[in-house]
């Protein structure tokens, strides 16, 4: 009677140690291809209306994104990816500085403060402090500000305020911006060298920067 009941309590018992596993595990996923609104509260503090991508997924480490991943990978170049359809020809030189500057910090505020994606973060937030500095330094405050939609696509939410440059000085401003894409690339490329298994996820997203030079170029 007693090995009756203790069978079905054992059993039972196992249980209770295995189901909470899977939905852990179903956590990890490849990122969505575009969400309207945060997953979760950025590491940076940004307007309300700002859309971000989800590259975040959870793994053994005490905050999601900090370990390499190749959906978190995927994720941040699909932002900078974003970044050539909403800065491109389709707006004028003179915003598209500003317009980058974005979604470098995009990219910042979707990767955690630790980590082997930290080193990507901080050149994303260097650059985006380098690139506001070109635009204050001409900017135009007698012109409107703009607000493209993401990917100019109808219904896809607008970027923050994008601050014109003056028209005089916009194709100057486009090459100092030029240098700034470029040393980003390359601080990303010489920062996934060590340790060497990050070289791979470096690389992608170092392409992905050099990419982003079409948006500088006069059209």
């Amino acid at each position: 009677m007693i090995r009756s009941i203790l069978t079905p309590f054992l059993l039972a018992l196992g249980l209770l140690w295995v189901l909470p596993v899977t939905p852990a595990l179903a956590d990890c996923h490849e990122p969505e291809p575009e969400s309207e609104e945060p997953s979760g509260p950025s590491i940076l503090s940004a307007p309300s209306d700002f859309s971000f991508f989800s590259i975040s997924c959870h793994d053994d480490s005490s905050e999601p994104g900090q370990n390499l991943n190749s959906g978190v990978t995927k994720g941040i170049t699909k932002i900078l990816q974003g970044a050539n359809n909403t800065c491109g020809s389709r707006i004028e030189l003179r915003y598209r500085i500003d317009c980058l500057r974005i979604y470098y910090l995009k990219v910042a505020a979707n990767l955690p403060n630790t980590g082997d994606y930290l080193p990507i973060k901080q050149a994303m937030l260097d650059a985006a402090d380098k690139l506001d500095a070109i635009v204050r330094k001409y900017e135009d405050d007698s012109a409107p500000a703009i607000r493209p939609r993401e990917g100019h696509r109808t219904g896809s939410k607008r970027l923050p305020k994008v601050r014109p440059l003056k028209e005089a000085f916009a194709e100057a401003a486009a090459v100092e911006a030029a240098m700034v894409v470029e040393e980003t690339e390359l601080i990303i490329i010489r920062s996934g060298g060590d340790p060497a298994r990050r070289t791979q996820h470096y690389t992608e997203v170092a392409a992905a920067v050099e990419e982003n030079l079409v948006i500088l170029r006069s059209s």
